[in-house]
């Protein structure tokens, strides 16, 4: 499995619709937007290197609590772990880690019941290519 289709796979692992974050504009725009709850997640790949590669990735609800979107958040967290959780590809592996500050919440201006908890996590690509 090429590193994009992995993180895909990983962040499909939560029981939500997950989607690259660019793709979403595209359904917007034909009308097929997705419906709460969903995950976006950035693309960054890389290879063996000097430092991590820096993603973010975010949970978005629509609710007039928080309590589902942070009870999803914490779950995640759970899922990688204190070390992370480490995914094979074709090329590798990649080490998905939690970073600090975890999640940060944000709202929406239009509409006061949405709920966005934006994430993020590095990526250490174990791999040549």
């Amino acid at each position: 499995m090429t590193k994009a289709a992995a993180l895909y796979q990983f962040f499909s692992n939560f029981g939500i619709p997950a989607y690259e974050e660019n793709s979403i504009y595209d359904m917007a725009e034909q009308g097929q937007a997705p419906s709460f709850p969903y995950l976006t997640y950035e693309v960054k790949t890389d290879f063996f290197g000097n430092s991590d590669t820096t993603i973010s990735f975010s949970l978005w609800y629509r609710s007039p609590s928080w309590v589902d979107i942070n009870a999803k958040s914490l779950e995640i967290s759970k899922f990688i772990g204190r070390v992370g959780y480490l995914m094979d590809t074709d090329e590798g592996k990649i080490l998905i880690m939690r970073l600090q500050p975890w999640g940060q919440n944000m709202g929406d201006s239009s509409d006061d019941t949405v709920k966005r908890i934006v994430h993020s996590v590095n990526l250490r690509y174990y791999s040549n290519y």
